[in-house]
């Protein structure tokens, strides 16, 4: 269990923090290690899924931590956590922050948690030092944003947000053969009043989400935040090369119709097109099955996954065209049939200039290091910065370690993450217009 979490560790860089007015690092670094502790696997991984006793308590922990600071804390009825610090004007459309504490399998002790733990930690120094702003600032835990039992990710923003009814709850089970609305009821949730959990957009003035980068960028660079400037747009195509199934000892190389040769060829390609479009496109083949799979046995089918991501539409939708293009080339080539089916499209989302902005100035008045990024994963943001101005925070990941119990970010890269979020919070939690882009 080499690289895995534990509070000594993450103390070990104490010295190396800087000093915030407000902010405990010993707290911070008690709290972040009791939640560490709750769903831990043999690994010393943490698997926390939606609506599971693991859940349950990191939730019950996390709430507690809520009300003790004085926040008036609530639950929805499918489980997303509302906490929040009353403003000098209640009537005010609030400022939203936070993220999630459920997790992949075996995931670490960062992604999700660390979003929420300094926006609370956040909040806790502003009501420590009586800085209470004109807006009202609430702290919302999304339930279920991994999507690891379910598949359905992002699940409590798109609720939160009114894209799902109670239909669309029918629709999902675990692999046990569970279904979401039993796993809900169990928990003491009330799914057939899924309408209640619905926000009226026009009552929120911003949402801002703290992350670990999941990358290995701002640690090369070495930099120490991350200003996120838009969530990237992404699609998966299927690809199916259809050949024929011979004999590897008995078919000559000039008769076959090797469909793993096609698909080789194909993920070469595949590779060598993305920069032709932008620095930020990406594209990735990481799901092959061959039929019938056999030592001996020339593949007669073979079925690829690509993933294509990239900040702009256009680009996007340039690469795709192109990577299907390259598909049909080669299967024409080899004379083999060639079957594509596209996943839909999810459009990139670009963040609040203006909250860009007032990040920037935090950085510049704490003297850190930043440099604007795009996010190649998705998060709750991503649903958010559909309907309100949004931001996002990157703090640097050890390595580009995620969802991996080696998942690691220093001590003095969260707390200089938890001070960004604060006066981020304070500054746009005392505005009065913010224009929506």
């Amino acid at each position: 269990m080499d690289n895995v979490f534990s509070r000594e560790r993450l103390l070990a860089d104490k010295l190396q923090c800087k000093e915030f007015t407000g902010i405990d690092v010993i707290e911070f670094t008690n709290r972040l290690s009791e939640m560490a502790e709750i769903g831990v696997t043999a690994e010393g991984g943490i698997s926390r899924f939606p609506y599971t006793e693991a859940e349950k308590n990191v939730k019950e922990l996390f709430k507690m931590w809520l009300e003790a600071a004085g926040l008036k804390v609530r639950e929805d009825s499918i489980g997303n956590i509302i906490a929040r610090f009353e403003g000098q004007n209640p009537d005010l459309p609030v400022v939203m922050t936070g993220s999630h504490l459920d997790t992949v399998p075996n995931g670490g002790a960062f992604d999700g948690v660390l979003g929420c733990l300094s926006s609370f930690m956040a909040i806790e120094s502003l009501i420590k030092q009586n800085k209470r702003p004109l807006r009202s600032i609430e702290l919302v835990v999304f339930v279920d944003e991994e999507g690891s039992r379910f598949n359905h990710g992002l699940f409590g923003s798109r609720a939160m947000l009114g894209e799902v009814n109670e239909n669309d709850l029918n629709k999902f089970a675990d692999d046990q053969g569970i279904s979401l609305v039993d796993a809900m009821n169990k928990q003491g949730y009330d799914p057939s009043d899924i309408t209640s959990v619905y926000r009226d957009v026009s009552d929120i003035h911003a949402f801002i989400e703290l992350h670990i980068e999941q990358g290995r960028i701002l640690e090369y660079e070495k930099k120490d935040i991350g200003i996120v400037s838009g969530i990237v747009g992404l699609t998966r195509i299927v690809f199916t090369f259809y050949g024929n199934t011979d004999h590897a000892g008995n078919t000559p190389m000039n008769m076959r119709k090797d469909t793993v040769a096609a698909a080789s060829e194909f993920i070469f390609g595949v590779e060598k097109l993305p920069s032709k479009f932008s620095d930020t496109a990406v594209a990735t083949v990481g799901k092959i099955n061959v039929f019938p799979n056999g030592t001996n046995v020339i593949a007669g089918k073979t079925e690829l996954t690509v993933d294509v991501r990239d900040i702009s539409e256009n680009s996007l939708n340039d690469l795709v065209k192109d990577i299907k293009e390259l598909g049909n080339k080669i299967a024409n080539e080899r004379s083999l049939k060639l079957d594509v089916k596209c996943g839909d499209v999810i459009s990139p989302v670009l963040m609040s200039q203006e909250i860009q902005n007032v990040i920037r100035a935090s950085a510049e008045k704490n003297h850190l290091s930043f440099r604007d990024m795009p996010s190649g994963a998705g998060h709750d943001a991503m649903n958010m910065g559909r309907y309100v101005p949004t931001g996002m925070i990157f703090v640097p990941s050890y390595e580009g370690k995620s969802h991996s119990p080696k998942e690691w970010t220093s001590l003095p890269d969260c707390i200089n993450g938890v001070a960004i979020l604060k006066d981020t919070l304070y500054d746009l939690a005392n505005q009065k217009v913010l224009i929506f882009p």
